[in-house]
């Protein structure tokens, strides 16, 4: 579906700086749009500034994903559909239950954020952690753990244990986030196998704050 994925936009000119490294690199790109109230890259999904940037981005044939945390169904499926999402991505402690009837309100992507220590863990700790939502037919995205932050606290994933998981899993597609940076995504890369990749911290120059430098830099380096 894309390659990389940009989290926490909340510029009209971060759209237009993924667009313009997406374009140089020639990777598919995504963003990914927060409405999460308690992070600080929070987009209001009712302002006509969110509308803008998700206008920008579909000129630009740049997908749009919606993160969530702790959200009813109802009200995500609603924002899906007004924003004009691509794909889901959720977050927080979704039940199997909620995400179950999320599936009946959409028809678009959803991804499941997995969360993982940062330190060595073992092909069946990471399968017991992806088993049911692969059983609802959930995207993959692995993250580190960042706690009550969910998401965008600059830490990485032990690369070598989940390219173990995914030699024994190989035909399960599957995304990298986890601290992520111009600085280290190649190695990133090399080292899982990772065919998407997703950051947000890596590229900005204060929490919240994209750096249009940092993003080029980062798709370049995929």
């Amino acid at each position: 579906m894309f390659e990389v994925k940009i989290c926490g936009v909340r510029l009209k000119s971060d759209v237009q700086a993924v667009g313009a490294a997406g374009s140089h690199a020639g990777k598919a790109v995504a963003i990914g749009l927060n409405f999460y109230p308690a992070s600080a890259r929070y987009v209001d999904p009712e302002s006509a500034e969110t509308a803008e940037l998700s206008a920008t981005a579909a000129r630009a044939g740049i997908l749009r994903v919606g993160v969530f945390v702790h959200e009813t169904p109802e009200k995500i499926a609603r924002i899906a559909a007004q924003v004009g999402l691509a794909a889901v991505q959720l977050h927080g402690d979704e039940t199997v239950e909620e995400v179950d009837q999320l599936f009946e309100l959409i028809e678009i992507d959803i991804i499941r954020a997995i969360k993982l220590p940062t330190g060595p863990i073992s092909i069946e700790e990471i399968d017991e952690a992806c088993q049911p939502w692969l059983e609802m037919g959930c995207g993959l995205l692995f993250d580190a753990d960042a706690g009550s932050d969910h998401g965008g606290s600059g830490k990485t994933l032990d690369w070598p244990s989940i390219r173990s998981w995914a030699d024994a899993n190989p035909d399960i597609p599957w995304m990298l986030a986890g601290g992520l940076t111009p600085e280290n995504v190649a190695e990133a890369i090399e080292v899982t196998g990772a065919k998407c990749v997703d950051t947000a911290s890596g590229v900005e120059e204060s929490r919240g704050v994209k750096s249009a430098a940092k993003i080029e830099e980062f798709i370049q380096a995929i």
